[in-house]
């Protein structure tokens, strides 16, 4: 609604096209302008052209063709020049005759200008000229005051109203104006409350974002993304080999159901059934799920059956084929424990096995395996956590002893919570936040403590004449991967040498190697994974217990990345190198792990 500077008290009332939909009655007018009066013979001036404010405007059933003009309660600060109203409805009247009916109270809003203030009438001079600045009938617009005055020359002036309306309106623009005072504080108080809704939000999208980062660290050693070939499997696709078996079998219509523990025991079991195994069958489940799923598998089988699935599949498969399958079906920390009972209990010492698995997992991953490994490696007498350093201790010795007892402890530093929220900072698009985060890598550091464990790595290394091997484990075994990280790249700046060549040049043995892992594994997983499968498969002959353990523990971690080192390595794929080196089921069930792509 506004005025129109050519044609004095008219205005032009305009709803946008978009609004229109929630208008169900309108008044109908000739293009031109719009003139309207209230009750008191006040005029309505309204220099902003007032677009989607409108919420409602309907037939008034007692007053034939009248309406309702409303304007929310949100929208009124919109609104520049509105006309003031007492109690009840406000009539309106066009130049066509057509009647608005006004049920609200809308804020009163004046503006300034040269000439003397708006009457308490509803209308006064304007800052943007004259047109229609006056809402009085007793007043009439600057131009034509001057015209009517002694040869065009007086000044406008401001007429009154009769003091009855006089009274009347000025009560109501007393009571408009304190109304419209708390209209602008409870928007003020609610677009506060909206800004500390959007604040908690952005919180809580942040706690969250820094937990799943948590958990990632926990379980990968890393913050930067990882990705396993074995996913959980959720839904019965319709080409799967189990569709079709369920269908024959019972008739159930499997196709696109979700997955089900007890179809995939029917399926195993039916696989085992009879005279000879149908191990594809079985290749195509164990493969294609989870370590969780299978557990669920596991339990579900002995309900249905009354038999236990380990046994059953123990008596029907065997060798390299029925290690794998078993690993598969153990809890990771028990299948850690188990290796390093055997690695331990065996003929000799497999020192390697103990470097790769305490050289390579996270502290929360050692922990685990310390508060399990009594249970796996002496299950028929009490054991506490340190079983496993007592096993350690009397089958090691010197500073590869101190290394395993040092590393076993799963007690490495882990980034400090508060910490991890500082370095996570929210992405920002025109300087609003998009509900995505980075993290600021710098801010994850201490870069001074990392150029004094660099210098002082120096000092007990290349700088003296022999090696101080505690201090060295010091330095390796305690600082988080991060902080490692950095230590290892203020290394090379102070001395121009990478830090595996030094460990290389000032130790040797398993010690030496132990170092070298867990460096390797700090700095990048699946390059060290990569690099341990080519070993496994290198040569004449293949490590087959190393190749299983490498490819059923990484295999839902972070397998894809190892493919890709694996790639750039070899320049041929893992799959292509497993289906040259290994054969028969062995062969499917380990290409069925990695994948083909």
């Amino acid at each position: 609604m506004r005025t129109d500077e050519t044609q004095g008290d008219q205005g032009v009332f305009s709803i946008s096209e978009e609004n229109q939909r929630d208008v169900s009655a309108t008044c109908t007018e000739k293009p031109g302008l719009y003139r309207e009066k209230d009750s008191h013979g006040c005029r309505i001036t309204n220099e902003t052209l007032i677009e989607g404010l409108v919420n409602e405007m309907r037939t008034d059933e007692t007053q034939g063709d009248q309406g309702v003009f409303s304007i929310s309660e949100e929208n009124q600060r919109y609104v520049s020049a509105t006309c003031i109203e007492k109690p009840g409805l406000y009539r309106e009247k066009d130049s066509h005759g057509s009647r608005i009916t006004n049920e609200t109270l809308i804020e009163e809003t004046q503006h300034s200008s040269n000439y003397p203030p708006a009457n308490p009438y509803g209308g006064g001079y304007t800052s943007y000229g004259y047109g229609g600045g006056y809402g009085n009938p007793y007043q009439q617009n600057p131009a034509a005051q001057m015209m009517q005055g002694m040869m065009g020359m007086m000044m406008p002036a401001m007429h009154t109203m009769p003091p009855s309306t006089q009274t009347v309106v000025i009560n109501n623009n007393v009571w408009n104006t304190n109304n419209a005072l708390m209209s602008a504080a409870k928007v003020e108080e609610l677009l506060a409350q909206k800004m500390q809704e959007d604040e908690d939000f952005m919180a809580r999208l942040k706690s969250n974002y820094v937990a799943n980062l948590k958990r990632h660290l926990d379980m990968d050693g890393t913050l930067e993304p990882t990705e396993g070939t074995v996913k959980g499997f959720t839904h019965y696709p319709e080409d799967d080999p189990m569709v079709v078996f369920m269908n024959e079998f019972d008739g159930t219509p499997l196709a696109g159901e979700r997955w089900d523990a007890e179809s995939d025991c029917i399926f195993l079991d039916k696989a085992m059934d009879g005279a000879g195994t149908n191990e594809d069958a079985i290749i195509h489940v164990i493969a294609n799920r989870t370590n969780a799923q299978r557990q669920k598998i596991k339990k579900k089988f002995k309900t249905a059956y009354g038999e236990d699935l380990i046994e059953r599949l123990d008596s029907e498969l065997s060798g390299d084929f029925l290690e794998t399958v078993m690993a598969l079906f153990v809890p990771p920390a028990h299948y850690d424990a188990w290796c390093i009972k055997e690695a331990i209990y065996g003929p000799g010492t497999d020192e390697s096995v103990l470097i790769e698995i305490f050289g390579t997992r996270t502290p929360k991953q050692i922990q685990e395996i310390r508060a399990v490994y009594g249970d796996v490696a002496s299950p028929n007498r009490k054991s506490g956590e340190t079983l496993i350093e007592q096993d350690i201790e009397d089958d090691t010795s010197g500073d590869f002893k101190r290394f395993l007892i040092s590393a076993c402890q799963g007690g490495r530093n882990e980034l400090d919570p508060e910490t991890l929220e500082e370095a996570v900072e929210p992405v920002l698009f025109e300087d609003k936040p998009t509900g995505q985060f980075i993290i600021n890598m710098e801010k994850l550091v201490n870069v001074a403590k990392a150029k004094r464990d660099a210098q002082k790595l120096f000092e007990v290394t290349e700088d003296q004449l022999g090696t101080d091997e505690e201090e060295m484990i010091r330095i390796f075994a305690l600082p988080e991967v991060y902080q490692s990280r950095a230590t290892y790249d203020e290394y090379v700046k102070l001395t121009q040498r990478d830090v595996e060549n030094t460990i290389d040049r000032e130790t040797s043995g398993n010690f030496g190697k132990g170092l070298l892992t867990m460096v390797m594994a700090l700095k990048c997983r699946p390059k060290y994974f990569a690099e341990r499968l080519v070993w496994c498969m290198k040569g004449l002959g293949t490590h087959d217990s190393d190749l299983i353990r490498v490819i059923v523990s990484r295999a839902e971690i972070d397998m894809v990345q190892i493919k890709e080192c694996f790639l750039e390595m070899t320049k041929q794929t893992l799959w292509n190198w497993i289906d040259q080196d290994c054969s028969g089921d062995y062969c499917k069930i380990l290409k069925a792990i990695v994948g083909q792509n």
